[in-house]
């Protein structure tokens, strides 16, 4: 395995399990996570579907099937979150004081690996390579795998 298949396997288990970590809560206290949501601006009821997608999103992203897809779909995720809920805050590494007050560095440091997902593709050890729609196939082609 090359370092560039290994760099994109790691950097797909990473994002989907920190998806998954942070999608947990939400999942199993979805009153909690809308009651929150709506402290920082938001509707009540976008906690559902964030929830969803966090926790099994996650789950599928570490699996690797519909990778770059979902990919896009955290990247959208985090730059919201990142101008709306983390940029008032600055860089703000070590978030001092108020444990709700992150910085953007953590949503950027995520839309940067989510990024390299979706360019490179999620890596050999996926569902996505397996199938072929992963990325690049013997011999350099696009396509679908031929037996």
């Amino acid at each position: 395995m090359s370092r560039t298949s290994l760099f994109l396997t790691l950097a797909r288990v990473f994002c989907g399990i920190v998806f998954i970590v942070h999608g947990m809560p939400k999942i199993f206290n979805l009153s909690g996570a809308a009651e929150e949501f709506s402290m920082m601006g938001f509707p009540a009821w976008s906690a559902v579907p964030v929830a969803v997608l966090e926790f099994f999103g996650g789950i599928l992203l570490v699996a690797g099937f519909l990778s770059r897809i979902l990919a896009g779909i955290f990247a959208v995720e985090m730059a919201v979150a990142g101008v709306v809920v983390h940029l008032p805050h600055g860089w703000d590494v070590f978030h001092f004081g108020d444990p709700m007050a992150r910085g953007y560095e953590y949503s950027l440091a995520l839309i940067l690996l989510l990024l390299a997902i979706i360019l490179l593709g999620p890596g050999p050890l996926s569902i996505d390579s397996r199938l072929a729609w992963g990325g690049r196939m013997r011999g350099g082609r696009k396509g679908p795998a031929r037996g």
